[in-house]
């Protein structure tokens, strides 16, 4: 069968002497991995159709029983040139890239994450991020992989936790309690860490954070991605240091 589909490239690599495996998100088959034979000679008609953060269009065999389909055609939409000469921008998108590969299994994802990718690829094409994209980042990635908790409603009682009232997170569990529920287990999670995490979601957050609530949301980003998304969390150290550099 073959397929088309619009899709970003998440992943290369090699594969033989003379091929390229290329792994994408597509708007509708989800993650997926193609095969690119052949695209490393000379005159091949794959070279410079794909790299890292390109948009294209795909034309595939899909093999039913297997990850790995056939690229027939290849087409770039948008390559995204800025990356080349911002290095904190194509930093920032081979964490997010990465982040998406390493969370997602192959097959159908939900729809939010290729439209999520796409918009955040556009923005750090146009504006060098700093530190504060990253706990951004990882948090919409959570809500549209069905793995963050409501940050306003105890999981257990329901109680509202729009006020002062004190929160804990279970990462294990994806889940926030209030004060009672939680019986002192989990991480504690301030009134101001939980509104700036709503702020994330709504798109109204300040310009910056408090240096003490960017480090919270930060560590509790980072405790629910080691527990559900696979982080490796030596990439994510990386990439804070490099956001932070001067």
């Amino acid at each position: 069968m073959i397929l088309k589909d619009e899709a970003i490239a998440l992943r290369l690599h090699p594969y033989a002497n003379t091929s390229r495996i290329v792994v994408w998100l597509s708007r509708t088959h989800g993650k997926l991995a193609t095969l690119a034979k052949g695209s490393q000679r000379d005159r091949s008609p794959f070279l410079g159709q794909a790299d890292l953060f390109y948009t294209c269009e795909i034309l595939f065999y899909a093999r039913e029983t297997r990850h790995l389909h056939i690229l027939k055609d290849c087409a770039p939409r948008d390559i995204r040139p800025a990356f080349r000469a911002d290095w904190k921008a194509c930093a920032a998108a081979s964490y997010a890239a990465g982040l998406l590969d390493r969370a997602m299994p192959f097959g159908p994802a939900p729809a939010g994450l290729y439209e999520l990718l796409a918009a955040t690829l556009e923005q750090l094409a146009v504006r060098t991020p700093g530190p504060a994209f990253i706990p951004r980042f990882e948090l919409r990635v959570l809500h549209e992989l069905g793995l963050a908790p409501r940050w306003d409603v105890c999981s257990r009682c329901r109680a509202d936790l729009n006020g002062a009232a004190p929160a804990r997170l279970d990462a294990a569990h994806g889940a926030l309690q209030c004060e009672s529920c939680a019986a002192g287990r989990g991480r504690p999670v301030s009134p101001a860490g939980r509104q700036a995490i709503r702020g994330m979601l709504s798109g109204q957050l300040p310009p910056s954070l408090p240096e003490r609530v960017f480090r919270e949301v930060r560590d509790l980003m980072g405790g629910l991605l080691e527990h559900h998304a696979d982080l490796d969390g030596r990439s994510r150290e990386v990439a804070f240091r490099i956001l932070a550099a001067g």
